[in-house]
């Protein structure tokens, strides 16, 4: 075995690669969420990591639908326009306005 098993001459840098690429690739991205999708109509697509929701301007309608996984579906009208829901969607329904699906952070 050899007496230096790191391989590099020292702590300070020395011997080591620079450190290259995006901040958000080498540190992740900050905050709760990530991505966001805009429905402006019917999306059945997958939802999969995607775990809130927020209304925008006049989709907080009863015609709007939110299909929650697990089987519930909630009328528009019961939520306020531009607060984030930690609901996860497994469909939306926007009749009028646009729901952003927000893909959460790992």
């Amino acid at each position: 075995m050899s007496s230096n098993p790191t391989q590099h001459s020292g702590w300070g840098n020395t011997g080591h690669n620079p450190i290259t690429g995006s901040e958000s690739r080498r540190l992740g991205f900050g905050g709760k969420y990530h991505s966001a999708v805009a429905i402006a109509t019917t999306e059945t697509g997958s939802f999969t990591g995607y775990g809130a929701f927020m209304l925008g301007a006049s989709a907080n309608s009863a015609a709007t639908k939110i299909f929650v996984g697990g089987g519930t579906t909630i009328a528009g009208s019961e939520f306020t326009v531009g607060t984030i829901y930690d609901i996860t969607p497994s469909k939306v329904q926007s009749t009028g306005g646009t729901i952003y699906v927000l893909k959460r952070q790992q």
